[in-house]
This record gives structure tokens, C-alpha cells and sequence, in this order.
């Protein structure tokens, strides 16, 4: 199944290869790593950066996640 954009296809990216922040545990432990991987794997060229969540969406999805600065799991600190 191709990624609906950008944001989608570089947040199954991550967790494919192991970020440790919660969305992506989340994601590993309900998706197959062939599913990951068919997600990431789709073309960026022709994806919009980002795409409206539905209203119903939890506030995460949406963006009103507090913490949206999710850089600091993606790799160790260094010292």
C-alpha cells in the first residue's frame, strides 16, 4: 500500500528502521515489517507534504500532540 504523503511515508521509514519514539513502537507492533517497508518505499516525488486528518482523528494525528519535536529519538546524544 503506498504512503498518502510525505509525513506518512517518513514516519513508516522511522519505525521500519527502529526509531525508538512512541508513534513508531505503536506502528511496529501493529504492522508487519513488509508492511513498513511497502510504505516507505513509495516515491516522494508526487506526495503533498502532509494531508488533513479526518476530524474523528485521535489529537496525535491531528497535530496537537504537545511534544511534535520528535528529533531527539531518533539518535543517540552525543556527549
Amino acid at each position: 500500500m503506498p504512503a498518502k504523503s510525505k509525513a506518512q511515508r517518513n514516519l513508516m521509514a522511522a519505525a521500519e528502521h527502529g526509531a525508538t519514539f512512541p508513534a513508531a513502537k505503536a506502528i511496529r507492533q501493529s504492522m508487519t515489517y513488509e508492511q513498513m517497508h511497502d510504505f516507505a518505499a513509495t516515491s516522494a516525488k508526487t506526495l503533498p507534504t502532509s494531508v488533513k486528518p479526518a476530524s474523528g482523528s485521535p489529537a496525535h494525528v491531528r497535530g496537537d500532540h504537545p511534544h511534535r519535536n520528535l528529533g531527539k529519538y531518533l539518535h543517540d546524544r552525543k556527549k
